[in-house]
């Protein structure tokens, strides 16, 4: 089957500047490039739709290996920036023969099924409404002047509104595409004028999502969808879960507040680092040779930013910690960081203000365990050291949960570089960037304990990172201050845990240290030991 992608770059000038809906232009670039080379490596024929600045970028400069190249989107830029699906519409409304649309934030692990790619249409899963598309389709009727009549007699009907998800979106009936992008068009033109009174995002759902059901409804044509079960419009759940592919999940789709998560965009450019380092040094040298600030800046203390030495000192350094060369990483200088944290850094004036006095001096406390570790302990520490160990972690998860059989005799340790923090309150979610630090309510520990967090030195910029742990995360911890096999650790962990329990419950057991272990890794507290 012919796979197609759109890339419209909304009228920007420049995709290094340019987020697209992502944390970062980088992450940008990154998934549309990780994107592309999945879809090649299991059909030959992947053909990209796109404007000259996204050409330019994509083909030009990073070379992108799509088998055909039409750049002809740039007569979408009489319309509203907003209106990211159009390009999309205007791709589907090209073909001529069976095909299937594949977003840029799609990443498959295997051949879509035969027969799914068989179908009259194709389409990621349905959508059911919750109050949030319901809320959005009454502003629209409120402030459009024109709706298809497949939409205005489904609306009739007083039907709860389903939508099919465009992640993929294809099929062998191209008659109804031609008209179904006819009428998507007609909808969008023929509200111009309206658009100032709507939410111009929140319009591309309806047009291309909510038509797609209404007209294939209308005309009783069959939606194959790759997912089966219903999911609601806003509870997509492990859909950018990378710590389980390929060996759980084959297809991640990184839709709607998944571009926004520092932590889901880390792991979509960290798989792109294991798997395909060539193109991720490339983007990397782009923006350093550029003087285009990166979001998490990985390399501000290495000598040479070209894509060739960044390649050759990843392989040297990821080479070099599996081999244990701790001593020999730790040669390299470890750069200070003058800047400590505050109070005064981490929240707004008025917010310090409504803190009680006990909260202060616990925030300062906590503020300066941070700083002394950040001077006494990782101050011994080098970037390169911290890089490595980085490089090495992403490839933990599938070594340890891709064989459940063979799991209980390989090995981990805690890592000798994290240090566990005491407070009265939790604090941890101020350092989490995506977090609304003003307006969440902090947590107190009880009467007779402590919340713990751990502080994780870092290669980047900032030097360190905060995790929140428990007391069955402490115990873990100190279970494997030396090498375990993961039975081992079991076994020794049942003992903190009712013995009878434990008889009716083993698989739930195992499945939440299994999970602890997986949080350890992305919190980069737990090692595997080759």
């Amino acid at each position: 089957m012919r796979i197609i992608q759109s890339a419209w770059s909304c009228k920007q000038p420049d995709l290094l500047t340019t987020n697209s809906g992502w944390l970062a232009p980088e992450y940008n670039l990154m998934a549309w490039t990780l994107s592309c080379i999945q879809l090649k490596k299991y059909y030959s024929d992947v053909v990209l739709y796109c404007d000259s600045v996204s050409a330019k970028m994509l083909i030009d400069i990073l070379q992108l290996p799509y088998s055909e190249v039409i750049c002809n989107l740039d007569v979408l830029n009489k319309y509203h920036s907003q209106l990211w699906a159009l390009p999309k519409i205007y791709s589907y409304s090209q073909q001529e023969k069976p095909f299937l649309h594949v977003d840029g934030d799609v990443f498959i692990w295997k051949k879509f099924e035969e027969n799914l790619t068989k179908g009259n249409l194709i389409a990621q899963n349905i959508e059911f409404s919750t109050d949030y598309y319901e809320k959005i389709m009454v502003t629209l009727e409120a402030g459009l002047t024109y709706f298809p009549k497949e939409i205005l007699r489904e609306r009739k009907l007083k039907n709860p509104i389903l939508a099919y998800n465009a992640g993929i979106f294809g099929g062998t009936d191209i008659s109804f595409f031609k008209k179904y992008t006819s009428e998507a068009f007609e909808f969008v033109d023929r509200n111009l004028n309206n658009l100032s009174k709507i939410n111009v995002v929140n319009f591309n759902i309806f047009f291309e999502q909510y038509l797609f059901y209404c007209l294939a409804k209308e005309q009783r044509i069959n939606v194959r969808v790759l997912k089966s079960n219903k999911i609601g419009d806003n509870q997509y759940k492990g859909f950018g879960d990378f710590a389980r592919v390929p060996y759980e999940k084959q297809y991640l789709h990184l839709l709607g507040n998944y571009k926004k998560s520092e932590f889901i965009c880390k792991q979509m450019a960290n798989r792109l680092r294991q798997d395909y380092p060539h193109y991720y040094y490339k983007i990397i040298e782009l923006f350093k040779v550029n003087r285009t600030p990166l979001f998490k800046d990985y390399y501000f203390f290495f000598d040479n930013n070209s894509q060739q030495e960044l390649l050759s000192q990843y392989s040297k350094l990821k080479e070099n910690y599996k081999k244990n060369d701790i001593v020999g990483l730790n040669n390299y200088p470890k750069l200070h960081l003058g800047k400590e944290v505050t109070v005064d850094s981490l929240l707004d004036k008025s917010i310090i203000k409504s803190l009680t006095n006990i909260q202060i001096k616990d925030l300062v406390f906590f503020c300066q365990q941070i700083n002394n570790t950040i001077k006494n302990k990782f101050s011994l520490i080098s970037n390169e050291y911290l890089y490595a160990r980085d490089c090495n972690s992403n490839q933990y998860f599938q070594y340890l949960f891709e064989d459940i059989k063979t799991i209980y005799e390989k090995k981990i340790i805690a890592d000798c570089n994290i240090y566990v923090i005491e407070s009265k309150y939790e604090w941890s979610f101020l350092f989490e960037k995506n977090e609304n630090n003003n307006s969440k309510k902090i947590e107190q520990g009880g009467k007779e304990s402590k919340i713990n967090s751990i502080i994780i030195p870092e290669c980047d910029i900032s030097g360190f990172s905060i995790g929140k742990i428990d007391e069955l995360d402490l115990i873990l911890m100190k279970v494997i201050i030396k090498t375990k096999t993961i039975q081992e650790l079991l076994e020794e962990l049942k003992g903190y845990f009712n013995e009878e329990e434990l008889k009716e419950s083993q698989k739930e057991f195992e499945k939440l240290i299994f999970g602890r272990i997986k949080q350890g890794i992305h919190l980069k507290s737990i090692r595997v030991v080759y």
